[in-house]
């Protein structure tokens, strides 16, 4: 296939395209493995979060139970301890009665004891010892209360010891570290998710973009295909080359704008036993030979000019502006490829002379005995007027 510059360009620009795709790619995957890993990481850090809070929640349970313990145990104390309180301050006013009656009863009958009232005595004596008897009584109703407030402090304290709260403290501020890290964690996340989602997009572009310049290449292609089909059935078309060898036919472009044709051939066009087609520069057939025929100077198609020799490239950046003579052979030639003339007048044989020219004036002019081999090449420059050194006549084809 001949080379097409837009069909390159559109290649190489889907090529870039492919290749920014690739480099997209790769970093939205590098930039989905960090967000993954980031996610992994919050994933822990949120786990480690919860543990924390759980053991956290039953650290403050236990203070709470341990507190409401307290206060429930203290309460009870309390209770005790103020009823006894209010019992005792009674009894001990009571008591202070009875004991200031009993002084009373005791001076009494100390006074009629000694004034001589005998018979009073004994009586005030025996009313102070009721009095002191009753102000015992009281005393020891004091004592037991007091007792009983002793034994209900000592009983709270151990039933009921002041709340330690630091296991929940220490259990707390583990908890914060881990919300802390998960926090960091999280957000780390979010930024590496966002860049995993800016990378996706920029290869969602990038893709897109090479799936528009692939079908715009695709369809460039089938466009090129299709006529350089179309190229190839006018050369075969012209080559009569039958449509059973079309589609293994090998059609070779050579530099002298010659088109050489193989087909027919064992197991592809130009394989054994091929046949051969030659068109010159203007599409003419001016060599045929069919596939498993001998090879031969039968094969040269004779047209009246013969077959044109023409050298597209002997003037580069000249285009030839038309050709004469070619290679035919004579009516009754006995052509062997060597040491035949050609000439008017000699020996029939093969002739072979062509000239092609250009517009300003010059010509190539070659010479063949054989029909293929050039021989007596030259160049002629018409501007030069005869007889000049660097002008040279063309003989007679």
């Amino acid at each position: 296939m001949a080379r097409n510059f837009e069909l390159d360009s559109l290649k190489a620009r889907e090529q870039e395209a492919f290749h920014r795709k690739q480099s997209a790619f790769q970093k939205y995957v590098d930039a989905k493995e960090r967000a993954n890993t980031a996610h992994d990481t919050m994933q822990s850090a949120w786990e480690e979060r919860c543990s924390a809070r759980e053991e956290m929640n039953r650290e403050f349970e236990d203070m709470r139970h341990s507190s409401d313990n307290y206060h429930e145990v203290w309460d009870e104390y309390g209770r005790i301890r103020d009823a006894n309180n209010a019992r005792i301050e009674s009894l001990r006013y009571e008591a202070d009665s009875e004991h200031q009656m009993m002084k009373d009863c005791f001076e009494r009958a100390s006074d009629a004891y000694e004034y001589g009232n005998k018979a009073e005595a004994p009586i005030y004596s025996a009313e102070g010892h009721d009095h002191k008897d009753r102000r015992d009584e009281l005393n020891e109703e004091i004592s037991r209360l007091v007792q009983e407030i002793r034994d209900a402090k000592a009983n709270a304290e151990w039933r009921a010891p002041k709340t330690d709260s630091s296991a929940f403290h220490k259990a707390k501020e583990m908890f914060n570290n881990a919300k802390a890290r998960h926090e960091s964690a999280e957000n780390e996340f979010k930024r590496l998710k966002a860049e995993r989602d800016y990378y996706k997009a920029e290869f969602n572009s990038a893709q897109e973009e090479h799936v528009r310049l692939k079908e715009e290449f695709q369809k460039k292609l089938a466009e090129v295909k299709a006529n350089n089909q179309r190229k190839r059935d006018r050369t075969l078309d012209r080559a009569g080359v039958r449509w059973s060898d079309r589609k293994d036919a090998k059609i070779v472009k050579k530099t002298d704008g010659t088109t050489q044709i193989y087909h027919g051939g064992l197991g592809s066009g130009d394989g054994l036993g091929h046949g051969h087609t030659a068109l010159d520069q203007f599409g003419n057939k001016t060599y045929e030979r069919d596939a498993f025929e001998e090879h031969g100077y039968q094969n040269f198609t004779d047209n009246s000019k013969g077959v044109t020799m023409y050298d597209r490239n002997a003037r580069p950046g000249h285009e030839v502006k038309g050709i004469s003579g070619g290679v035919k052979l004579k009516p009754n030639s006995s052509f062997r490829g060597e040491n035949q003339n050609w000439y008017k007048g000699k020996k029939p044989g093969v002739i072979g002379h062509s000239t092609q020219f250009y517009d300003d004036g010059v010509r190539l002019s070659r010479e063949t005995k054989d029909g293929v081999h050039e021989i007596n090449t030259h160049w002629t420059d018409t501007r030069l007027p005869k007889g000049h050194p660097g002008r040279h006549e063309k003989p007679d084809d």
